[in-house]
C-alpha cells in the first residue's frame, strides 16, 4: 500500500510539473504573438484617384519625438521637413531650411495653436487622456467651432463637423472598430488632411482600436443619405499593419503602406 501511495504521489507531481510547463509554453506563446508598440518608419500614399505615391520617412529623438521627415512624390524629393523643440511652448518646423509653421504647444507636446497669420488661426482642445475633443477655427476676431469629437473607451466613435457659423453641423461621422489594439498609433479618425501632421500625436491620442468601417452624412439632408468607407488590413510578420486599404461608397480606394523600426 505504501509503495501504492508513493506511485501516485509521483504521478501527481509529474503531472503539476507538466502542467506548469506548458503553462509556461502557452505564455511564452502569448508574449511571440503580442503586438509590441513600433514607431511607424514610413508611409507611402495611394489612391484610385491618384496613383502617384506620396511617401514619407520619419526620424525620432530618444524621447519618440518626431525630428525630422523626409517627404516624397512619384518617387522625387518633395520637402525636407525638420522640428525645432528648442523655444519652450513652441514646436518650429522648417521644410526644405524655409520655416513651414511655427505652432503652440503645450506639456504634453500636443499642438494647442496652428497659426494661419497674425489674426487667424485654429486651436485645439484636449480631454484629461490627451484626446482632442474641439476643434475651432479664428478668425473675424472671433472663435467658431470647427470639429467636436465623441471619445468611448478610449475610441473617437463621433466627429461632428460645422459650418463656417460655428453651430450648424454641416457632416456627422460615426466610426466603428475591430477588436484589434492598434499599439502603433495610427492615426484613423484625426481632425487634419494630412498624412504626416499627426504622426508623433501631435494632435491627440489614437484610438485605441484599429478602425474597422465609418459612416458619414449632412445632418441637413431630408431625407438623410449615409455614406460608408471600410478599411481592410494586411500585417507584417509581428502582426503590425502593414497595408491599409480603404473602400469608399463608390468603391474607389485609398490604400497606406506602413513599414515600423523594429524594437531592441
Amino acid at each position: 500500500i505504501t509503495a501504492m501511495k508513493k506511485f501516485l504521489a509521483f504521478l501527481m507531481m509529474a503531472a503539476l510539473i507538466m502542467t506548469a510547463f506548458y503553462s509556461c509554453k502557452d505564455d511564452d506563446d502569448d508574449d511571440d504573438n503580442e503586438v509590441k508598440a513600433s514607431l511607424i518608419k514610413t508611409i507611402n500614399f495611394s489612391a484610385d484617384w491618384n496613383r502617384a505615391v506620396s511617401g514619407y520617412e520619419f526620424f525620432y529623438n530618444a524621447n519618440g519625438l518626431v525630428t525630422n521627415f523626409n517627404r516624397t512624390y512619384a518617387s522625387e524629393p518633395d520637402g525636407a521637413f525638420v522640428y525645432d523643440y528648442t523655444t519652450a511652448g513652441k514646436l518650429k518646423i522648417t521644410k526644405d531650411g524655409d520655416e513651414y509653421n511655427t505652432y503652440d504647444i503645450n506639456s504634453g507636446n500636443l499642438i494647442i495653436k496652428e497659426p494661419w497669420s497674425d489674426t487667424e488661426w485654429s486651436a485645439y482642445e484636449y480631454d484629461a487622456n490627451g484626446y482632442c475633443t474641439k476643434v475651432y477655427e479664428h478668425w473675424d476676431g472671433v472663435d467658431h467651432l470647427k470639429y467636436e469629437m465623441v471619445i468611448t473607451n478610449g475610441n473617437i466613435v463621433k466627429m461632428t463637423t460645422y459650418d463656417d457659423d460655428g453651430t450648424t453641423a454641416k457632416r456627422i461621422k460615426e466610426f466603428t472598430y475591430t477588436t484589434g489594439d492598434n499599439v502603433n498609433n495610427i492615426q484613423q479618425a484625426n481632425v487634419t488632411d494630412s498624412d504626416w501632421k499627426p504622426v508623433g500625436g501631435y494632435y491627440g491620442k489614437a484610438s485605441k482600436k484599429l478602425l474597422d468601417y465609418f459612416e458619414y452624412w449632412d445632418p441637413r439632408e431630408n431625407p438623410i443619405e449615409k455614406r460608408k468607407s471600410t478599411l481592410t488590413y494586411e500585417f507584417d510578420a509581428k502582426n503590425r499593419p502593414s497595408k491599409v486599404t480603404k473602400t469608399l461608397y463608390d468603391m474607389s480606394t485609398e490604400v497606406w503602406d506602413y513599414t515600423y523600426y523594429e524594437n531592441e
